[in-house]
């Protein structure tokens, strides 16, 4: 399932005398729609494809998970300046972009979660696209929950009055539906064919979850969890790191779930590319089409990693670097490096279009689901049963294994694990936020001394939408 897409169907219909009230042919309603099993694949391929929407997969959540913490930088004042430097407000275009990406996916899982069961169609495909939306949905809802806090819960179709009128509900009842729709979810298959590459198996459903406990601090229960993925026996490390960011790889052995893309269906904006090679990129020529170091490492990024570790030429071009034969310039970056990862693996494709990059993005990778079992572990005061779980990471980043440690010490070893091991995958801002490290190393690290708590431990709700609806009622201090 490299590329997705909702198709709409236009129906035609013979001339005849009362050919001038035919029904418009290209709009499909509720009452023409959900008759046939394709109308149910499409509706359930077309949440997929909200995942891929602008500030949504595609870079929403390097916005708030990087930028807006202490590893990336924006200098371009048309896009994340503000979410960097922390001067967000309720105005941002950008927060409205993910905002709109993330429930467009809600709505669209409500809908195959309603309809889908009453079409006559194969039984066993049916359960599984039910399914498949309750994944979708409850990474919707993840996202949600995280950026924004409180929020709606919507779980069936709303209309125009009722959507105007929804108030936001505490973060724990979001909470429960997440774990409710991934723990139904865990039903789905543990693989697919090649041709439906990408889509929700049981063991993204468990990760997940795992990933869902432990941003709630409930680590007994995300250990169990991770460790029913270990036990699998479906994923495991490659060999290399740069293998999970290379497109020979995509969907690999390492690979949990990651968003599907491809080049070539069209120009700029509406197309099914990836937009982060192009907008984290050096501005030299290392993407033919062309990129501009919108978001970038900070210049303090280079400083944290051990001697020797081979995630950091994946990770970052810097001065001595060489792609495709040409040396890294400093000049090309506001921070004199650029965010590799996107880039790196695979030699430059000619044929690309602007924002328009074929790599997929990773969204859980089997080295989250071994540290979160780590951490999990640790926080359950089994400290030493983590320690090999971190360091088969290191092991593979040509590092040496962890000395003795402490519960304290190896919480502060997995944090640094997931730093340099994500870098660039949208979870920095997340995991400081949830270990109650946001302002040490935000605020004082860093220098971002905008950055205050409570406020911005969440972003602002878009006052486009308040306006519509003055039941939301706006996070505090925006």
């Amino acid at each position: 399932m490299k590329k997705i897409f909702f198709l709409l169907t236009i129906l035609l219909t013979g001339c005849g005398k009362d050919f001038l009230v035919r029904p418009p042919l290209n709009q499909i309603s509720q009452e023409s729609y959900w008759k046939t099993e394709r109308d149910a694949v499409f509706a359930t391929n077309a949440i997929y494809d909200a995942l891929q929407m602008d500030l949504g997969y595609r870079l929403g959540t390097m916005m708030f998970g990087d930028v807006a913490g202490d590893d990336m930088n924006c200098f371009d004042p048309n896009w994340f300046v503000k979410v960097d430097n922390f001067t967000i407000n309720t105005l941002d275009d950008q927060v409205f972009s993910s905002w709109r990406a993330w429930w467009a996916g809600v709505a669209r899982a409500n809908s195959v979660i309603m309809r889908v069961p009453a079409i006559e169609m194969n039984a066993e495909l049916r359960t599984r696209l039910v399914n498949e939306a309750k994944f979708l949905r409850a990474v919707c809802y993840f996202n949600i929950v995280n950026i924004w806090g409180d929020a709606p819960l919507m779980t069936t179709e709303l209309n125009q009055k009722e959507l105007l009128s929804v108030k936001r509900d505490p973060k724990a009842s979001i909470w429960l539906q997440i774990e409710k729709d991934f723990a139904d979810a865990e039903a789905l298959p543990l693989q697919y064919g090649s041709t439906d590459a990408g889509r929700a198996t049981k063991g993204a459903a468990k990760a997940f979850l795992a990933r869902s406990y432990l941003y709630q601090g409930k680590f007994e229960l995300a250990a169990a969890k991770a460790k029913e993925v270990i036990d699998l026996h479906v994923y495991k490390l490659h060999d290399q790191y740069i293998k999970n960011f290379q497109t020979a790889y995509e969907n690999g052995v390492e690979s949990v779930f990651e968003i599907q893309f491809v080049a070539g269906t069209g120009g700029w904006g509406p197309n099914e590319g990836n937009w982060a090679p192009s907008y984290t990129g050096p501005s030299g020529p290392y993407v033919p089409s062309g990129a501009w170091s919108i978001i970038v490492p900070e210049m303090n990024h280079v400083q944290i990693y051990e001697v020797g570790d081979k995630r950091r030429a994946v990770n970052i071009f810097e001065a001595g670097s060489v792609y495709n034969g040409v040396p890294y310039n400093t000049t090309w970056s506001p921070t004199g490096t650029s965010l590799a990862k996107y880039i790196v693996g695979d030699p430059p494709v000619m044929t690309e279009g602007m924002v328009d990059g074929a790599r997929n993005m990773p969204v859980i990778r089997y080295s989250d689901v071994l540290l979160m079992y780590a951490e999990g572990l640790n926080e359950s005061n089994k400290t030493a049963d983590a320690v090999p779980y971190v360091d088969s990471i290191r092991l593979r980043a040509n590092l040496s294994p962890l000395p003795a440690m402490t519960k304290e010490t190896l919480r502060t070893a997995i944090m640094q694990e997931r730093r340099i091991e994500f870098f660039g995958e949208g979870q920095r801002f997340f995991d400081l936020r949830r270990m109650g490290k946001a302002d040490e190393f935000i605020r004082v690290k860093a220098g971002k001394t905008n950055y205050s708590e409570p406020k911005n431990l969440y972003f602002p709700i878009p006052k486009k939408e308040i306006d519509l609806n003055n039941l939301l009622i706006q996070n505090p201090e925006y």
